[in-house]
């Protein structure tokens, strides 16, 4: 009997013993789009052993060189400090599994001039061999994203990648026949990979992180020759309207299947995706709903990097184009061909310009003269927004940036906000 009993606290004495120091299995990062790239909100940690997890709080960790996801601070207009607060909050989904939650952070670390990033880090006081830095991390999970549907299509010609959320209900079930927002994008991403593309800012993920039950839509496209003035090159003018009529394809597929619901479309972009948008709203006018050119470039005549001859003259040749023999490229089963434009359809679909008066990138002399332009055909509905530097800074934009305009306008749902304009006629 004393034997067992010597066995018996002995065994309770290993149990009872000093806890173990974690055998780490994997490490998952859990992120999202920012504005200005990817922010991280949640790590975690699964080990083969959990009693190494007992006991373990907030006050045992630390994360190191984490930062927002904005540009600058909007309070000090400087790059952003650390959290003083990491806002880290543990818990336990499963025996072996630690969840730690924190304050979104910018995943790429904290900047250290203009164009060096300190790596962020986690600190584990009580046991190093739960420390994680992003090399360490074995799978990425990046909300809203993860869930798209991806894929490519074809027509007229050409191939392009897209990428497609589509809402859902309480239950997980697709909501059928949603409205959508097609994103075009700016020409940073022109030639880049799909994921490039979808988190190069919110265009895909600002509708949905609202609670929206909005379709959103993006393509991967290629216009290695897209520059300023593009308008003088029919070559670049037909690629523009060629990657249109494919979105344009691809969405009526869509609203064939019953996903999207072809009386609700809307458009937006940004910078190339600015002037792209008014090139798409040119071609099929009739389609959309509303559409939001955001620092939009010239693809209908000449405007930056070329200087008016009179006040006023961005505005007359644009009107010009649109009063005059207008045509756009169009798709008639064999090739694009040039077709007259549709202006009544076009002037009586809403715009809401958006532009930051300091736009080094693309002036704001275009959203001036597209409005100007379009309010002389009749356009009643239109609306036009600038961004002061001071308005940008709110945003955690940089007045050296003011070409990110499509930040306010992708983060701002406030009322009467362009977001909120197009969100009312959903």
């Amino acid at each position: 009997m004393r034997k067992y009993m010597i066995l018996g606290a002995a065994l309770l004495a290993v149990a009872c013993g000093p806890k173990p120091s974690a055998q780490v299995e994997k490490v998952d990062l859990f992120t999202a789009v920012g504005d200005y790239g990817m922010v991280a909100d949640a790590i975690e940690i699964t080990v083969s052993n959990p009693r190494s997890l007992k006991g373990l709080t907030a006050a045992d960790f630390d994360l190191v060189n984490n930062v927002s996801g904005a540009f600058i601070d909007a309070a000090t207009g400087q790059a952003p400090a650390e959290f003083e607060d990491d806002g880290l909050v543990l818990t336990r989904p499963e025996k072996n599994v630690l969840r730690i939650e924190a304050t979104p952070f910018n995943k790429a670390g904290k900047a250290e001039g203009w164009f060096k990033r300190i790596p962020w880090e986690l600190h584990c006081t009580t046991d190093s061999l739960l420390n994680v830095t992003l090399d360490k991390v074995t799978e990425e999970h990046v909300a809203i994203l993860d869930d798209c549907e991806k894929g490519s299509f074809t027509f007229g010609g050409l191939t392009r990648e897209y990428m497609l959320h589509l809402p859902k209900d309480a239950s997980g079930n697709v909501i059928p026949n949603a409205p959508l927002l097609v994103w075009q994008i700016g020409g940073g991403e022109y030639d880049k990979d799909l994921m490039t593309v979808a988190t190069a800012n919110r265009c895909l993920v600002s509708l949905p992180t609202e609670g929206i039950p909005c379709a959103t839509l993006v393509f991967a496209l290629a216009n290695p020759n897209y520059s300023y003035s593009a308008s003088l090159y029919p070559e670049k003018i037909e690629l523009i309207d060629r990657n249109n009529a494919l979105q344009m394809a691809f969405i009526d597929q869509l609203i064939a299947d019953g996903k999207v619901d072809g009386n609700r479309l809307f458009c937006a972009g940004a910078s190339s995706g600015g002037g792209c948008t008014m090139r798409f709203m040119m071609q099929f006018a009739g389609r959309f709903k509303a559409a939001i050119p955001c620092c939009a470039m010239d693809p209908i005549v000449p405007i930056h990097q070329v200087e008016e001859k009179y006040p006023g003259q961005y505005a007359d040749d644009v009107e010009k184009v649109w009063r005059g023999d207008a045509s756009v490229y169009r798709w008639d089963g064999t090739d694009m061909v040039l077709s007259p434009m549709d202006t009544a359809a076009f002037t009586k679909l809403p715009m809401y310009f958006v532009h930051a008066e300091t736009d080094r990138t693309c002036k704001v002399a275009s959203t001036y003269a597209y409005s100007e332009a379009r309010k002389r055909l009749g356009a009643k509905d239109d609306k036009v927004l600038i961004y002061s530097d001071e308005d940008l800074v709110r945003w955690g934009v940089a007045p050296m940036m003011a070409h990110f305009s499509w930040v306010p306008l992708l983060d701002d749902y406030s009322e009467g906000s362009p977001m909120d304009w197009l969100v009312k006629q959903l």
